[in-house]
């Protein structure tokens, strides 16, 4: 099974969310996964601190160790195919978080996620939110 990292999930364990981290460590490591969307929230995020130094050497050492999914055509296909769907029923996220949902599908992922509002709208999409044990 491919557990495919959210953000906000990468920054609980960076943080030492007990559960997270915990969660984290019990998954094979070859099982763990982030997107290169994530990457670039990540690196932003960074970089963007004031703890510049010791957040990026966090971020690239975590990074280091898990496997990065990329953004292909078949994600581009998913991803148009996914906002007309959601715009058809009135709903809508943000183009990133559609982009991370595409590349979870299409690459036969869960996605690990808190941000349960927004990436439930999407029910082609494997979620699990292991900071309330929920999986949708």
């Amino acid at each position: 099974m491919k557990h495919v990292l959210d953000t906000d999930t990468i920054i609980y364990f960076l943080k030492g969310d007990r559960d997270i981290v915990s969660r984290v460590l019990s998954v094979p490591p070859e099982s763990l996964y982030t997107t290169i969307i994530n990457y670039a929230e990540l690196m932003f995020g960074a970089y963007n601190s004031l703890k510049l130094k010791e957040n990026l050497s966090k971020v690239k050492g975590f990074l280091s160790k898990i496997k990065i999914l990329g953004f292909d055509e078949a994600s581009g296909e998913t991803f148009g195919k996914l906002k007309a769907t959601l715009r058809k029923k009135g709903l809508s996220i943000a183009d990133l978080d559609l982009m991370i949902a595409s590349i979870c599908i299409v690459n036969d992922g869960t996605l690990i996620t808190n941000n349960i509002r927004d990436f439930g709208k999407i029910k082609e999409l494997r979620i699990e939110n292991w900071k309330t044990f929920q999986t949708i």
